[in-house]
Formats: C-alpha cells, sequence, structure tokens
C-alpha cells in the first residue's frame, strides 16, 4: 500500500503495479463522492465516511478491512485485536499483509491499526504520515486546529 508521498507519477505507477489491467477513473462524476467525503475528513468536519466500496479480494482480508472500518475515528486497534476480533486470534501477521493490500486508505483506516503496545508500525504511506493521521484524529475530536 502507498499513499502518494513520491507524487502523483509515482502513484500512478504504483496503482498500475498492484492493480494491472484496471482502469483508472479520474471522473469527478465517478469519484466526486470520494474526494468531497476525503475533503471534509482534512478539514476536520467528517469522522465517519459513508462511501459505498466494493473491496475485492479473499474472505479473510475482506473480514480484515471490513472490521478495520469498525474502528472508530481517533481510536485504534493493535493487529492483534483485529484478528481476535474476526475470530483468529493467531493471526495478527496476517492482518497486517491484508492491510498491506488496503486499496482505500483513510476511508478504510488501516493507519488506526497499531502495533502491540501502542507503536506505530507497518503503514504504507510512512510511519511520519500514520502519526499525522492519528492526531489529526485527535485533534478534531478535542476541538483542536487541525
Amino acid at each position: 500500500m502507498s499513499l502518494p508521498a513520491e507524487g502523483e507519477n509515482g502513484f500512478l505507477a504504483w496503482l498500475a503495479l498492484r492493480f494491472p489491467g484496471a482502469d483508472l477513473v479520474c471522473s469527478s462524476d465517478e469519484n466526486g463522492e470520494f474526494h468531497r467525503q476525503l475533503e471534509e475528513y482534512f478539514q476536520g468536519s467528517r469522522t465517519a465516511f459513508d462511501c459505498r466500496v466494493k473491496v475485492a479480494g479473499s474472505a479473510f482480508t475482506r473480514q480484515v478491512l471490513e472490521e478495520t472500518r469498525r474502528i472508530p475515528f481517533g481510536g485504534t486497534a493493535s493487529y492483534g485485536e483485529v484478528a481476535a476480533a474476526i475470530g483468529q486470534p493467531l493471526a495478527a501477521r496476517a492482518v497486517g499483509r491484508a492491510l498491506a493490500a488496503n486499496p482505500l486508505p483513510i476511508i478504510i483506516p488501516c493507519h488506526r491499526v497499531i502495533g502491540k503496545g501502542g507503536s506505530l508500525v507497518g503503514f504504507g504511506g510512512g510511519l511520519v504520515l500514520k502519526g499525522w493521521l492519528l492526531a489529526h484524529e485527535r485533534r478534531v475530536l478535542y476541538g483542536q486546529p487541525t
């Protein structure tokens, strides 16, 4: 998983490698709701996404991503807690692999999944961005400027 930290061209190259043969839809008609909700998230006026998403992958991956969507805004869960919540308490590493394939970071908030003991680990956008997203959510929750 990656976010466009390396610029638009890097992100597009990542998409082409990760999803060969997929069509990239750049139309605001098709993606306008995602854009609007992400903009509201970053402005601090949205704490939950209600975009309809359909995620491909194994049943396990879909379970992990759906459980990750349940982590509340400003909250966190460890990889082990996500694994236990889906009935696979020994699958923390597999949870990490499933989250690495998350096609909708932020909307499916994999940044809220942390290491055992609260450490920031395993985020394709980089740990600085992961920490920023968590801090952003805390600022919004506690009424601090974003």
